[in-house]
Order: structure tokens, then C-alpha cells, then sequence
């Protein structure tokens, strides 16, 4: 009787034990899955906050409302809608780097076993951080862009004319170079990488880019009447020196082809604060036709010189001497405010017969209002004038940039004979710059010369018999930017210019004319996302 009353109470013991422990387990197997359920969506708001630092990011630093509405909309698509309570994504941009976007996404999310003990709900808060780096200014730290200085056949250079403002203001101080786009059927070997069609044809250029070359005009708070010229925008071809040959004037002239009509398109856009982002562009101003099928040439005694334009004699083409578009200043568009505006120079609406370079200028002019910018954006052709040794503005790079690597492509450099480059970094005080160390490498080379080298200082690009080691060649630069870079103003530079220009020097032992592609870009992902 004792062991069957004993049997009775264990059994009931251990019912009571097997209950508590369900009971555990199922306590156990709920929290499990609480903590995953949490895991899981915690992992979603960080997706949403991610994208939506992406997304908002390339709108900085000029459109802060923008870019907090292109984060709160990626953020909807993810699942997360703003409903400015419960669900928050806020989007604010970095007080020491205006182009670094910071977004925070909140959201609760609902319990499932934690309800048994009054825990209705999760609130996940994730963080995630952008950086958007923009496009490089090149070239010119003026409200001008491809202004050099303009040679009659009775000049000596550099003892020429300087060209004067669009606004009467006085003459710009010349950059060195006209800026240059070629025509559609020319030859890449001729200095432009992007806007030619063949690379020895019928063999068709791989870089081929019927979108030409872009160049951003700024316009800053205050603007009132903006306008945007440009310089002797038509093709009108000149002669060369009686004693130098050397080009005259802008020097527009055919490779190939000489009396053919050539065609360039000036476009420009609205860019709506996307420097990156083309399709929201809107197209504000345009040349069209004006400049289509141009057959001209400088006919008069200043720039017909020795009345060779380049193995052509002119006979077929009208005189432009006289043209209201030839050596003077047009204005493309006007009532501008503040804004980015991009101006976009074509030639892919000409024929596979066009070969030639159309030399032009740009500048920005206001009524009112803080100086205008002009510049190449991430890649320029340039018509460059070398007298010995000469220096031209290659790019700013701002301190943000310290301590990363700045990656300089030249194509086709060096048509002079025994030129050597040089790359300048701005320092404040005199000199104002030091030749950083680099390394570089070729697509190709001639007369033996290497094709890649490190821990530089130089650059030569042709020698003393005119043998040009890369002709129809890119050469890629790399220079490691100092950790302690800080974008100083160097000496000499213009006041207003921002600071951080660096540049870049031909230096020669004598004088001549290049035609050159130049790219600059900090190496790496252009809109990225920054890890703690």
C-alpha cells in the first residue's frame, strides 16, 4: 500500500515537473524567436537606412530638401513611410563635410511571446552614413574657362592680345589654353579621346562619346541675370605664322578634309543640384543649328597669316573676318539665378567627313551677385599654347581628400618636342607648390620608352628629335594626397578661387601647340556608403 501511495506521488511530481518545464521550453522558444524576429527586422531598417543615405546623398551640398526627400522616399520603398509619430527617417547632412549624409531610421516593431509579459512592441533605431564625392573641378578657378591669349601673325608669343570680357570688364588673364572639342570624323590620334570616331579608320574609336564634353557653370546665392557666353564658338579656320607656322588666333583647323563643313552643338541644362544624375536635367539653352556645316575661314590680314589652314588654301570657304561669332563673344543664355547649370559641347551631329578642332572659350557674367564658376567636369580637352615652361590649372581638390589617392589620365600628351610634365601641389607659402612623388602607368609607348614607373617626380613625354613616346596613348597618373593636405590658396592664385588648385606644368625648350584629353578623379566609388 506505502509503494503504490509512494508510485502516486512521484508520478504527480514529475507531472508538475514536466509542466514547469513546457512551460520553460515554450518561454525559451519564444524569446528565441522575439530575439529573431528582431534580428530579422532590425536588419531591414538597416537596408532602409542605407538606401535611403544613398539615394539622398547626390543631391549635397546644394539641395538639403532634396536630398532629405529622396531619402524619406527610398526609405517608403523599403517599407519605412515617415508618418512623423511612430515611424521617423531623418536625414541630415555632416556639419564638417556637407557631402556626407547621415540618415536615422526608427521604426517599432510588434512582439510576438514578449506579450505574455507585457513587452507589445520593439523600437529599432539603425544609423547609416553617405558620402558623395563630387566631380572634380578642372582647369580654371575664374568665372572663365578656355580663355588664352589671341596671336596675330605680327605678335611674337606670348606677347599677344588678351581677349576681353564679355561684360566690357576689363581683359581676362589668359589660362594658357582655348578650350577644344573635334569634330566627329576626325582622327582620336589628334588629341581627343571622346568626341572622335575612328582610331585609324575604318577602324572606330572604343571611347567614342556622342555626349561630348560637360562643363558647370555656377551661379551662387544672390545671382540676379546670370548669363553664360561663349567665345568664338562658330568654326572659323586661321592661318599660320609667316615665320612660325604656329596657329593662329583660337586656331580652329581641319586634320583632313580641308573646306568641308564642321558642326558643333552647345547645349545648356538645368542639372536640378544632380551633378551625377542626367535625366533630370533640364535643357534651357541651345545653339541648334547655328553652328551646323560651318566652311570658314579668317581670310583677313591679322589671322590668315601664311593663308595655309593646315593643308588647305581656303579657296572653297567664305571669309569669316568679319562674323559676329568669329573672335568675339556670344551669349548663349541669360536671366540665370542660382543654380548649377551644365553646358554640354557636342559634335555627333556632324558627318563622318568633319575632321577638325573647334577652338572656344566660356565665361559667366551676373548683374548682381557673388562671381560666377566655369569648369571642366572630370574630363576637358584642351588646345594648350607651351612657351618653354608653362603652367595650367589642372584641378581642385578639396581637404576632404586627404589622405586618398588622386588619379590623373593624360591621353595623347606631349606633341612638342622635349616636353616634360610636372605635377604641382598648392602649398601657402612661396613657392606656393612641391612636386609630389607619383607613379604611372601606359597604354603604350614609342621609341622605347617605359611604360610604367613609381616614386617620380617627372614625366617625359617626347624627346629631343620630337619622337612623342605616347601618341594616341593614355597615361594614367597616381598620386597619394598628403594626410595632412588642407587645400591651402596658394600665392598667385585668384581671390575667391576656394583654395586646393593644383597644376600642372609642360615644361619645354621652346614653343608649341598640343591638343591633349585630360581626366582627373579621386580613385573610388564616387557615392559610397562610410562603416563606423
Amino acid at each position: 500500500m506505502r509503494t503504490d501511495s509512494f508510485r502516486r506521488e512521484q508520478s504527480g511530481q514529475t507531472l508538475v515537473i514536466v509542466a514547469l518545464m513546457i512551460v520553460a521550453l515554450l518561454g525559451f522558444t519564444g524569446l528565441v524567436t522575439d530575439i529573431a524576429w528582431y534580428e530579422v527586422n532590425l536588419m531591414r531598417v538597416q537596408r532602409a537606412a542605407d538606401a535611403a543615405a544613398l539615394a539622398g546623398v547626390v543631391y549635397l551640398p546644394g539641395n538639403i530638401i532634396g536630398a532629405q526627400t529622396a531619402a524619406q522616399q527610398e526609405a517608403s520603398k523599403n517599407g519605412f513611410t515617415d508618418n512623423g509619430t511612430t515611424i521617423r527617417v531623418i536625414a541630415t547632412p555632416e556639419a564638417l563635410n556637407n557631402r556626407i549624409l547621415g540618415v536615422t531610421v526608427t521604426a517599432p516593431v510588434r512582439s510576438w511571446f514578449a506579450r505574455l509579459f507585457g513587452v507589445t512592441q520593439f523600437n529599432l533605431r539603425r544609423n547609416a552614413r553617405a558620402e558623395f564625392v563630387l566631380p572634380v573641378p578642372m582647369g580654371s578657378p575664374e568665372n572663365y574657362y578656355g580663355i588664352n591669349v589671341l596671336c596675330r601673325n605680327s605678335d611674337t608669343p606670348p606677347a599677344c592680345p588678351q581677349v576681353p570680357s564679355a561684360d566690357g570688364a576689363g581683359n581676362l588673364a589668359p589660362l594658357g589654353f582655348f578650350g577644344g572639342v573635334e569634330a566627329r570624323g576626325t582622327e582620336r590620334q589628334n588629341g581627343d579621346a571622346y568626341s572622335t570616331y575612328y582610331d585609324g579608320s575604318p577602324t572606330l574609336n572604343p571611347g567614342f562619346d556622342p555626349n561630348g564634353y560637360q562643363y558647370i557653370v555656377e551661379f551662387g546665392p544672390g545671382t540676379v541675370n546670370g548669363s553664360v557666353w561663349l567665345y568664338d564658338p562658330i568654326f572659323c579656320g586661321t592661318g599660320g605664322n609667316t615665320s612660325t607656322n604656329r596657329r593662329l588666333g583660337a586656331g580652329d583647323n581641319w586634320f583632313a578634309n580641308g573646306g568641308t563643313g564642321i558642326t558643333t552643338v552647345y547645349n545648356l541644362l538645368d542639372m536640378n543640384g544632380t551633378p551625377y544624375t542626367l535625366g533630370d536635367d533640364t535643357l534651357i539653352a541651345t545653339s541648334g543649328a547655328l553652328f551646323a556645316n560651318n566652311n570658314y575661314v579668317d581670310k583677313g590680314p591679322l589671322y590668315r597669316g601664311n593663308g595655309n589652314y593646315n593643308g588647305y588654301d581656303g579657296s572653297s570657304s567664305l571669309d569669316c573676318q568679319a562674323s559676329p561669332f568669329h573672335n568675339k563673344w556670344w551669349r548663349l543664355a541669360t536671366g540665370l539665378t542660382e543654380g548649377q547649370y551644365r553646358l554640354q559641347v557636342t559634335t555627333s551631329s556632324g558627318t563622318l567627313g568633319e575632321s577638325a578642332i573647334n577652338a572656344f572659350g566660356i565665361e559667366a557674367t551676373a548683374s548682381a551677385g557673388p562671381s560666377a564658376r566655369v569648369y571642366g567636369q572630370s574630363r576637358m580637352e584642351a588646345f594648350i599654347v607651351i612657351n618653354n615652361t608653362s603652367v595650367f590649372y589642372l584641378a581642385q581638390i578639396e581637404a576632404a581628400h586627404a589622405g586618398k589617392t588622386l588619379e590623373i589620365k593624360l591621353f595623347d600628351p606631349g606633341d612638342i618636342s622635349d616636353t616634360v610634365f610636372k605635377i604641382r601641389l598648392p602649398q601657402a607659402t612661396a613657392p606656393g607648390y612641391t612636386y609630389p612623388t607619383f607613379s604611372y602607368t601606359a597604354t603604350g609607348s614609342s621609341c622605347g620608352a617605359p611604360t610604367s614607373g613609381s616614386g617620380v617626380t617627372s614625366l617625359r613625354t617626347s624627346d629631343a628629335s620630337g619622337c612623342r613616346y605616347f601618341n594616341n596613348q593614355w597615361v594614367t597618373i597616381s598620386v597619394p594626397i598628403p594626410t595632412t593636405y588642407t587645400a591651402p590658396v596658394a600665392p598667385g592664385d585668384p581671390p575667391g578661387s576656394g583654395g586646393g588648385w593644383w597644376k600642372i606644368e609642360y615644361g619645354t625648350l621652346g614653343t608649341g601647340q598640343d591638343i591633349t584629353t585630360w581626366e582627373v578623379n579621386i580613385r573610388g566609388n564616387p557615392v559610397h556608403l562610410i562603416t563606423p
